[in-house]
């Protein structure tokens, strides 16, 4: 029979810990204790439930149907606490120290520049601690408490998480420099199907978006390329096909190989935005941190930023 004692905290961040790297060594490191500590407390676990939570393999660590069963529950018992301790810390401290930031990688290259040079001055306490990932890992890594916020795109399952909105980025049309449609404003998204659509790997937002607007494939499918979006714009520059692209990673690019269509109005969006944790008692930090970020954003002309008002009201 299970006991009734409560469980240690210790013994919870352990199973979570251990749940998510799947690996004793990962998880102890990750958690700064030894691996027989790491046991011990996996081992004390199991004996309060009565029973196996992990199965121990030679390489890797596999989670039981128990272990599964229970995760969930030990993940929000874990984020609670944590939650609770980062209440205790920001006390009065808004928005200072260090705060693990996350950006999807479509997004990183042109908004990651303007974080690095505006939030020194914005928000001098503060001290961004930025990783680029997909938006699939950064909800991950938000869940299991390793990022305390990070901008996606919003206009996916949340999981767990909640969203402050920021902006609309418009999507725009990369083609060859000869492409028969260079220069136009009215494509109708239908139209893609008749082109070779490249597109980035799957996990990858930008891609599910590029995909929602087309109704069929037709005769062309969307040939999934490549996992960076330079890599996929050099395609489109060799004549290789067409693809769609945040209007905003146009600064990014250089030369004359590629030419710009826009698609006839309303023109399709993603929608930009700052998630964090339901639990995470930080939601009023977090933001004023959307807010000073998309302030940035528009004052460098950030398509889709540089037409909002300043959220307080300010001009640059």
């Amino acid at each position: 029979m299970s006991s009734t004692t409560p469980p240690s905290f210790s013994q919870l961040r352990s199973f979570v810990a251990l749940c998510d790297h799947q690996h004793f060594g990962e998880a102890a490191s990750a958690l700064g204790v030894s691996q027989p500590s790491l046991s011990q407390a996996i081992t004390a676990l199991e004996k309060r439930v009565d029973g196996e939570l992990v199965e121990r393999t030679t390489r890797r660590v596999l989670v039981t149907p128990l272990g599964q069963a229970l995760l969930p529950y030990a993940r929000e018992a874990v984020l609670a606490a944590e939650a609770f301790n980062e209440a205790v810390t920001n006390q009065g401290a808004a928005l200072a120290g260090t705060l693990r930031l996350g950006v999807i990688p479509t997004l990183a290259p042109y908004l990651v520049p303007l974080v690095l040079d505006g939030l020194g001055h914005e928000l001098p306490l503060l001290n961004p601690e930025l990783r680029e990932m997909v938006t699939g890992d950064l909800l991950d890594m938000l869940g299991q408490g390793r990022l305390d916020a990070a901008i996606i795109t919003i206009d996916v399952d949340l999981r767990r998480a909640t969203a402050i909105p920021m902006f609309s980025e418009p999507l725009v049309i990369l083609v060859p420099a000869d492409h028969a449609w260079a220069g136009r404003d009215d494509v109708a998204p239908t139209e893609l199907d008749e082109q070779r659509l490249l597109l980035l790997d799957e996990d990858n937002c930008l891609r599910d978006q590029t995909l929602a607007l087309c109704q069929r494939y037709g005769a062309n499918p969307p040939t999934a390329v490549a996992t960076t979006l330079s890599t996929v714009v050099q395609m489109v520059s060799h004549g290789v096909g067409v693809t769609v692209v945040p209007e905003g990673a146009l600064s990014l690019l250089a030369g004359t190989e590629y030419a710009i269509a826009r698609f006839a109005a309303p023109a399709p969006t993603r929608r930009i935005g700052m998630a964090h944790r339901r639990s995470s008692s930080r939601g009023a930090d977090f933001s004023r941190l959307a807010e000073v970020i998309t302030n940035l954003a528009r004052r460098a002309g950030l398509p889709g930023a540089r037409n909002l008002p300043s959220a307080r009201g300010n001009t640059p």
